[in-house]
């Protein structure tokens, strides 16, 4: 594939709140790229700093947000 980033560590907490209809947001950021395990070239504390970033800004959007009822199929 030419997938450039994954993520699947997040998809068992979204299933288990959506079984309880309990909101879920899953914030995350990229530390290393698809492809061949190599420690040296993960930038965690880049990730960590974007992470921390992106974290201080989350909370007017999480006080503006308001729960709505998913449409009826």
């Amino acid at each position: 594939p030419r997938a450039l980033t994954e993520a699947m560590e997040g998809f068992g907490v979204a299933e288990a709140a959506a079984a309880h209809g309990v909101p879920m947001l899953e914030l995350r950021a990229v530390s290393n790229p698809v492809g061949p395990r190599d420690r040296a070239a993960w930038r965690i504390g880049d990730a960590l700093a974007a992470l921390t970033e992106a974290f201080g800004k989350l909370a007017p959007v999480l006080e503006s947000w308001s729960p709505h009822e998913p449409a009826e199929s």
